[in-house]
């Protein structure tokens, strides 16, 4: 089973957006465990599944952003 750190998100507050990175390889219990968690704690947010570098990415330009 999944542990609860092989995955990472990142919340974006303007648009409402989940970014999350999958860190492990068994992604059919850990997707179980993300979309419980997600629906239960953000229900108006959505989500997006992304790579590592897109991950990053994203959370660079937010740190510009507050700058």
């Amino acid at each position: 089973m999944a542990s609860p750190t092989s995955w990472e998100f990142y919340k974006e507050f303007e648009t409402k957006i989940l970014w999350v990175k999958i860190c492990a390889q068994d992604l059919e219990v850990l997707d179980i465990s993300i979309n419980k968690w997600w629906k239960k704690r953000y229900p108006e947010y959505k989500i997006r599944v992304v790579s590592k570098k897109e991950f990053e990415l994203i959370k660079m330009q937010a740190k510009k952003k507050e700058k």
